[in-house]
């Protein structure tokens, strides 16, 4: 865990109240990896006082990107940066996501920003030799439909669904999901999942049922992030844990949904 000025390289709406920042920030970025995420001082007052969560976007030597949601006064803060602004970091912080040993058949399951965090985990995944990588991207429309260009650009079969039919299927992920599975029933993948706790928990049974791995990044709200101030605490078979300290990505069979 680094404490570091980043640069802003540039940030900009990729879609109405939805923004791409990268950030120059070598001392964190060399040490991140897929499904970690960082915190932001989002202000240079007391106002806001918690720094805010950003899971890693994509990831390079030199720095990361971060996709959010202008949603309150933090987000607010950061959609007016401007090129060449700094802001203050602290990461990488938390455990990211384990790709099993072996393994070349991988679902990527993504629910609104969830779909966040899992760019990063796609690029590593379609480096690994022969791997075979489908992604499900669940959105409330096609207005809130990220990455879909990004997982085809980078060679990932990507299947769609909105909860008003305006791009892809009219359902939800995890109904996209358990269509693919049951067409590949051959198929044994390695699931990875992001987004709200109603698609995560759905996810778990359908990955439980079918005898799948499947490893969720749980969405909580994480306020210190350093496991300091237990506002993040679930409770899993092995006792109650900590989302910021001991996850976000934990195996879906630990959780006690």
């Amino acid at each position: 865990m680094i404490q570091s000025a980043g640069k802003v390289i540039s940030n900009r709406s990729v879609k109405p109240g939805y923004y791409l920042m990268a950030v120059k920030c070598p001392a964190v970025a060399k040490k991140a990896k897929p499904g970690q995420f960082l915190t932001i001082r989002c202000g240079n007052g007391t106002t806001p006082l918690l720094r805010r969560p950003f899971g890693f976007h994509r990831i390079s030597a030199s720095g990361f990107e971060i996709l959010y949601e202008r949603i309150g006064k933090g987000t607010a803060f950061l959609s007016g940066l401007k090129p060449g602004d700094e802001i203050d970091v602290l990461g990488p912080l938390g455990n990211g996501f384990a790709i099993p040993r072996g393994k070349k058949d991988f679902v990527i399951l993504a629910g609104g920003m969830g779909v966040a965090p899992l760019a990063s985990l796609a690029e590593s995944l379609v480096r690994i030799k022969k791997a075979e990588v489908c992604a499900i991207i669940g959105a409330r429309s096609e207005k809130a439909l990220l990455c879909e260009g990004h997982f085809k650009n980078i060679g990932i079969r990507t299947l769609v669904a909105t909860d008003d039919g305006t791009c892809g299927k009219k359902c939800f992920a995890t109904d996209v999901l358990n269509d693919f599975l049951e067409a590949k029933q051959r198929l044994r993948p390695v699931i990875f999942a992001c987004g709200p706790g109603p698609m995560l928990k759905a996810a778990a049974h359908i990955s439980k049922k079918r005898g799948l791995e499947c490893h969720v990044s749980l969405e909580e709200n994480i306020a210190c992030g350093v496991g300091a101030c237990l506002g993040c605490a679930i409770k899993t078979r092995s006792g109650y844990k900590l989302v910021c300290k001991d996850g976000p990505v934990f195996n879906a069979k630990e959780i006690i949904w």
